[in-house]
This record gives structure tokens, sequence and C-alpha cells, in this order.
């Protein structure tokens, strides 16, 4: 989920995170790009090559304490709640501390639920419109290299943006450092039923650059659960939709550290716009299943 800038709520927030500025997250960044497929990368996925090294069928969802330093998920990410991106229109929740939770599991599949904000919680969340949720495994689990899946299903409504993404682990966010390494899995945009898109953002030559690639299709993705998948090695990061290779950039030199997942259902922002009469609240972003594997030296 490529990030914008902090819409800082407090001086004290300023100050803790220093000047950081993200990527301008805009249809023109996102404008198509093509890739060819490098001749060592297959088409296909193929099980066998891989070795589970992570799994998440979200039987329950195990929720990361502070106090025991234990569980997977984080429901926030490494800077402070209070800290709008993208100028969006969400608050993002936790049940603890809230009251209220965005997280609910059926049948063995999570849903990360966008609502209007209930008018007793308006003063807990700064007046943001939405509460929806994210999840990390920034304390929880993280590997270099290797294939990330998520099998989900993404919500349909104008202002509604669904994110599948990598960033690197840190204790706390490094000083000095502006703008992480990043490779989107998948961003879904809820009124683009039929698209979805992966963005690699690398650091290495200085200023941030932004590698997009868009992937249409002539039905509609929102209909049904999919499967993102990234694959990423020290020549490649490479996507896959539904097993099938949809695109291949370069490894960036600044892809040294081991990554984390990220899920989120963000409302509004610079990229989707704000919701219209016609969405639907309360929305579902479903996540089947998160896995990670690394190479199985098999294939």
């Amino acid at each position: 989920m490529s990030l914008t800038k902090f819409n800082l709520a407090s001086l004290s927030v300023l100050t803790l995170l220093g000047t950081i500025v993200f990527a301008e997250h805009s249809m023109q960044v996102h404008a198509n790009s093509k890739s060819n497929r490098p001749a060592n990368v297959p088409a296909q996925l193929a099980d066998n090559c891989w070795v589970e090294s992570f799994s998440d069928d979200f039987n329950k969802l195990d929720l990361w304490d502070a106090q025991t330093n234990s569980g997977q998920w984080k429901t926030s990410y490494i800077w402070p709640r209070d800290a709008i991106i993208n100028e969006e229109l969400q608050y993002y929740v936790d049940e603890k501390e809230h009251g209220v939770s965005p997280f609910s599991i059926n049948d063995g599949v999570l849903n990360i639920t966008a609502s209007k904000t209930p008018s007793s919680l308006k003063n807990q969340v700064n007046g943001a419109q939405y509460i929806s949720g994210v999840l990390t495994t920034e304390n929880g689990f993280s590997q270099k290299y290797g294939r990330f899946d998520a099998l989900a299903q993404v919500p349909a409504g104008r202002g509604l943006w669904s994110a599948f993404w990598l960033l690197p682990s840190f204790d706390q966010w490094p000083q000095g450092v502006a703008i992480l390494p990043e490779i989107d899995v998948m961003e879904h945009i809820g009124h683009e039923v039929n698209t979805f898109h992966t963005t690699l953002h690398t650091n290495q030559n200085g200023p941030l650059e932004s590698h997009p690639y868009d992937h249409t299709f002539k039905y509609n993705i929102t209909e049904d659960f999919h499967l993102y998948t990234v694959v990423w090695t020290p020549e490649y990061v490479n996507w896959y939709f539904d097993k099938r290779w949809v695109a291949s950039h370069r490894t960036p030199k600044d892809f040294t550290r081991p990554v984390h997942f990220l899920l989120n259902l963000a409302v509004g922002g610079t990229w989707p716009g704000a919701p219209d009469a016609n969405t639907k609240f309360p929305a579902n972003y479903r996540i089947d299943y998160v896995k990670a594997f690394t190479d199985s030296d098999r294939c």
C-alpha cells in the first residue's frame, strides 16, 4: 500500500517520526506498465517447488499482546494510530483500545470490516468518518526472499482500498530513513472491479522510484476469492494471480532486509477518492489464508 504523507495529529507525533515523505499515490503513478517475463521465471507456480514457512488459516485471530510479548498480528502500523496516511478517511481501531473490533472470523475466513464511525466513538478516533482495520506481522513473522501468498476476496465500492503488502522489519522506524522499500502484492480500488495493481517502491538511487503494474481481466474479480502472490528472489520480484505469472521487476539493491505481512482495508484517500452514495457499508475484505514459503531447491 504505497504511502504518501502523514496527517500528523500532534507535534509529539511529528517529533517522534521526524520528517517522513512517502510516494505520491495517484492514478498517474499507476499508469499501465508493461513487464516481460524473464526466461528463468516460471509462467505457473508449482507448489512442490516451495516449503511452507508460515501459515495462518484464520481458524482464530492470534493478536499481538505487548504485555506478554506474544501473538502473531498487530492492529497498527509501526507509526502511531493518529498518523493518517494518504489523506485517508478511516481510523484503524483495536477492540482493547476502542471497544469495537474491525475483525471477525467466519468459517475460517478473516473479515476486515470498514464501517461508518458510530457517534459514540467519534471522539476516540479524532472525528474520522470511518473505522476499519489493519493487521501486520511486524512483531510476529518476517522472512528474506521466498514466496508470499494471500487467498482473498476484495470488496467492491468507490472509496474502498484493499491491500496486501510487504515492508522490511525494524524494531522502530530507522533514524534518518524517510522511505522504506516496499512490495505491494495486491492493491484494489473498489470501483475498478476488473483490475488490481502491483507496485514495487525503491530508494536505491536516492529519490523514491515506483514501478507499477496493472492487471485487468474480463471478469469481476470482487465476486470471488483469488490467490495473490509475490515471489521475491535476489534477482527478481515476480507477481502471480491465481498462480499465473503477471509481472516481474529486477530486485532493487535496497531490498536487503526480511519483510513482514500487512493487510488493511482503507477508505478514501488520494488514490481511490471518497465513497459515494452507492458504496455499501459495512464493507468486508475477506482473507481465507496468508502463507509464506522458502525455495525447496527441487525445481
